[in-house]
């Protein structure tokens, strides 16, 4: 079987494109199979489009696939590929939706970062700029409070390097790095803590309570995208530094366990998983813990043979 990736903005600084077509045609290829992007030739047996596509249409003879659309929608493809669980079920209106994690290569086969002592803890957020305003409020005071008694600072890594952020932003000494695939590694390497938020606007609504019905005046109530996703955390396993992140549910995939890092959402949370990581010897050991699990969980030909088979089933 042949498989075409095509797309429009084959730029390796652009996420999507790094993982699902350069690193997932490298991944094919790995194990076998005969995988391209932008091939011209027309004996493709399957084409996949990248999301830079905003519609695609079936080819007579040819399995048409797409990576990671808009949800909630059924598309015009044979098969969709999503990144995360939270995807996939929103994309299950479509008859065949395939799991392929957002694994990095450029991330893959790194020396682990040596935890030692030292008089500055980094913390480390990196992502889209738009996951800034996750922080507000509980992670917001927590860092807040761990500056009263600790010499930190926040690492912003994003797609820009202007210092715009208001809401969320704690009261702490921050340092903004613009995201940049030949600086990237260097950047979150020189970190030691690296922080996943994601869920907004968490909140109780005691208002709404109905104890017969199973609501009461200490549900959480938190809102994500459908494409949330652990690739944020899936970077920081890589390189061996340890992550707190919330209650986005792909990130239990790992964090579940304790022994690997730390899930948090109320300020306490937050306040109590960083105060234990700002000791070189946890950090040392939940991080090689996290990266154990991840090469068990998410090994980038495994993946990538799970994903041939159900592509060749269709």
């Amino acid at each position: 079987m042949k498989i075409n990736f095509v797309s429009q903005n084959p730029d390796l600084n652009r996420g999507s494109f790094r993982i699902w077509i350069h690193d997932l045609c490298y991944y094919l290829n790995n194990i076998g199979v005969d995988a391209n992007i932008n091939y011209e030739g027309k004996d493709s047996d399957v084409v996949i489009f990248d999301k830079s596509f905003s519609y695609v249409k079936k080819i007579d003879g040819i399995k048409v696939g797409y990576i990671n659309p808009v949800g909630f929608k059924k598309h015009n493809a044979d098969f969709i590929i999503a990144g995360s669980l939270e995807e996939k079920d929103s994309l299950l209106c479509n008859d065949n939706v395939f799991l392929f994690p957002l694994i990095e290569k450029m991330y893959q086969n790194c020396m682990l970062k040596i935890h030692k002592k030292t008089d500055k803890i980094k913390i480390c957020f990196h992502g889209s700029s738009t996951h800034l305003y996750s922080f507000d409020s509980n992670l917001k005071n927590a860092l807040e409070e761990l500056y009263k008694s600790k010499n930190i600072e926040l690492v912003v890594i994003q797609e820009k390097s202007i210092d715009d952020w208001v809401q969320g932003r704690p009261n702490i000494p921050i340092k903004f790095l613009q995201w940049n695939i030949k600086t990237v590694l260097n950047d979150i390497m020189s970190c030691d803590i690296g922080i996943c938020p994601n869920v907004t606007e968490p909140m109780i609504k005691p208002h709404d309570v109905n104890i017969p019905f199973g609501l009461y005046d200490t549900d959480y109530l938190l809102r994500f995208k459908n494409k949330s996703n652990a690739g944020r955390a899936f970077v920081f396993h890589q390189l061996g530094i340890p992550v707190v992140a919330d209650l986005t549910p792909s990130n239990f995939h790992i964090l579940g366990n304790p022994d690997n890092g730390y899930i948090a959402m109320s300020q306490h949370g937050w306040l109590k998983s960083l105060q234990e990581l700002t000791c070189e010897n946890k950090r040392s050991l939940i991080s090689f813990n996290a990266k154990k699990e991840f090469n068990r969980c998410y090994n980038p030909n495994e993946w990538a043979k799970r994903l041939y088979k159900s592509i060749e089933k269709i």
